[in-house]
């Protein structure tokens, strides 16, 4: 897993529980890292404990913390990481969404045995969007909080919906649908 997911942990527990929330997240889960490098590519395992140990030492199911987590990364550790991938991303959130794969694709580029997540889309006639997701991480909480984060980026309100996967070998399809604020 990249380390700017970790970092994005880290980020988010300290921003909103405090440090010694993530002191407790970070020895719960026994990882030594008190650093996290952008660049570098951390075992998956640790990301997974890492999110188990946050949702037991705040009382939340892991799935709570995996959503909130990909709404702030979005919002926070994302949009400051990688600012002129955000700017270039899309003017709107059905635009980002759809460079979603090309997202993980230059920011992987370089990273040795990196295996971001690909997604493929299909546009639905109700105007909804289906991305289907291709990855090989038990991550699909997270998808759905990168989904709203987005939405929350350009100020959109979005829903997001897991549905079984229509593409063959996808780990899951998820629906997007946009609404208009009122």
């Amino acid at each position: 897993m990249k380390g700017v997911i970790n970092k994005g942990i880290k980020e988010m527990l300290e921003q909103q529980y405090g440090h010694e929330q993530w002191e407790a997240v970070r020895k719960h889960a026994g990882c030594g890292d008190i650093f996290f490098s952008s660049l570098t590519d951390y075992p998956d395992h640790l990301t997974i404990r890492l999110f188990m140990s946050a949702g037991e030492i705040l009382c939340l199911p892991v799935e709570t913390v995996m959503i909130e987590f990909g709404k702030f990364w979005i919002t926070e550790t994302g949009r400051k990481t990688y600012p002129q991938i955000f700017h270039l991303a899309g003017k709107n959130a059905r635009g980002f969404l759809l460079n979603m794969d090309r997202i993980h694709e230059q920011v992987t580029h370089g990273i040795p045995h990196a295996a971001p997540p690909r997604f493929e889309y299909d546009e639905m006639p109700d105007g909804s969007l289906a991305m289907h997701y291709f990855g090989r991480r038990e991550m699909i909480p997270m998808l759905k909080g990168l989904v709203l984060g987005v939405g929350m980026y350009f100020n959109e309100e979005l829903e997001v919906e897991e549905i079984p996967a229509m593409k063959e070998n996808a780990a899951c399809t998820v629906l997007v649908k946009f609404r208009q604020k009122a």
